[in-house]
């Protein structure tokens, strides 16, 4: 079986050793799989066992020099060793029995030269307790004040017999080759909010084809409350935040103006920005959206959905949390 390269950025998370300690034992050839870990914690506060991740491949960043999650990402991808396919999630993740086997079975599925598998996948709760879900499209939910597209779960996928084209990437959990990291790589100076569509926008554009699993393959922790947040420990997130959306702003043709780096994390060449707007019905300047980026759904596969049932789930709550801060809301 081909080797997976799974990368994770973590910060000050009880949950990081409990997720590839499930994802190993889970995995049908674990020998296959191995890690690249940017653990950003607080020394003498956070306990790191590194003899239980001798199999990874680890960043050690104290939690005060972080950046965010996408500053921590964009270290990740730089563990990456050649392995043919990579997986990115977040630190706090169970898994299904021989999920490594199903990821590559559903993206050979996809009838797309350069495919991605991703979704929000159904929560758990620590320890090991699975909640009832479904596998779903991931849609459009809302433009926050900030001009930020949201996402969320929209419609089952149960009943479908193979993955379905999509509209969005979801970031804490995607799949693919692992030629998506040369040719996408990950935005350091991002923060948080923004991160998916701007992820969703670059590697569309670069001819990326974005796929919906029709099966589960993981779960994710959702309600985090009292567990260590990056804008909570650092006074002026906001900074980052707003020099991140700004950035957002220009990649998206919100705002007129280039930046430096843009041909690293810009565009792709292949696709163009508006072709992407019509394709999910997305409009960025005059933020509004229509019903295939609702339902998560290109117009033309509508009519093979039409009878799936429509889900309303928002995908990762922490997310939420960030939107109200960023709205000046008291960030509980």
């Amino acid at each position: 079986m081909p080797r997976i390269f799974v990368q994770i950025a973590s910060y000050r998370d009880p949950e990081l050793v409990a997720t590839v300690e499930d994802a190993l034992q889970k995995a049908a050839n674990p020998e296959n799989v191995s890690f690249g870990i940017v653990w950003q914690g607080k020394s003498g506060v956070d306990g790191l066992p590194l003899h239980q991740l001798d199999c990874c491949r680890i960043v050690l960043v104290d939690s005060d020099r972080s950046r965010g999650v996408c500053w921590a990402r964009a270290k990740a991808q730089s563990l990456w060793d050649g392995e043919p396919y990579t997986l990115q999630i977040d630190s706090h993740m169970r898994f299904v029995h021989g999920w490594d086997e199903l990821l590559l079975h559903m993206l050979h599925q996809c009838p797309s030269s350069k495919p991605l598998l991703t979704a929000y996948p159904p929560a758990y709760t620590p320890p090991n307790i699975l909640q009832d879900g479904e596998p779903t499209t991931l849609g459009a939910s809302h433009f926050t004040e900030q001009g930020i597209l949201g996402l969320a779960s929209r419609l089952s996928l149960r009943y479908q017999c193979k993955p379905q084209l999509g509209l969005f990437i979801a970031a804490g959990f995607w799949f693919a080759p692992a030629q998506l990291i040369e040719e996408v790589p990950y935005d350091p100076q991002l923060y948080f909010q923004g991160e998916e569509i701007a992820l969703t926008v670059r590697a569309w554009t670069q001819g990326w084809d974005i796929y919906h699993p029709n099966q589960i393959v993981c779960y994710h922790e959702y309600e985090r409350a009292g567990k260590p947040k990056h804008w909570e420990d650092h006074p002026t997130w906001w900074r980052l935040d707003q020099m991140a959306h700004a950035r957002l702003r220009l990649l998206l043709g919100m705002e007129p103006g280039i930046w430096s780096d843009r041909d690293r994390y810009g565009l792709g060449t292949v696709r163009s920005l508006q072709s992407y707007e019509h394709f999910s019905s997305v409009n960025f300047q005059k933020q509004t959206f229509g019903e295939a980026a609702r339902k998560g759904v290109p117009e033309g596969l509508a009519f093979s959905l039409r009878h799936s049932q429509y889900l309303q789930f928002t995908g990762d709550a922490s997310r939420v949390m960030i939107s109200s801060a960023s709205s000046g809301l008291e960030n509980k």
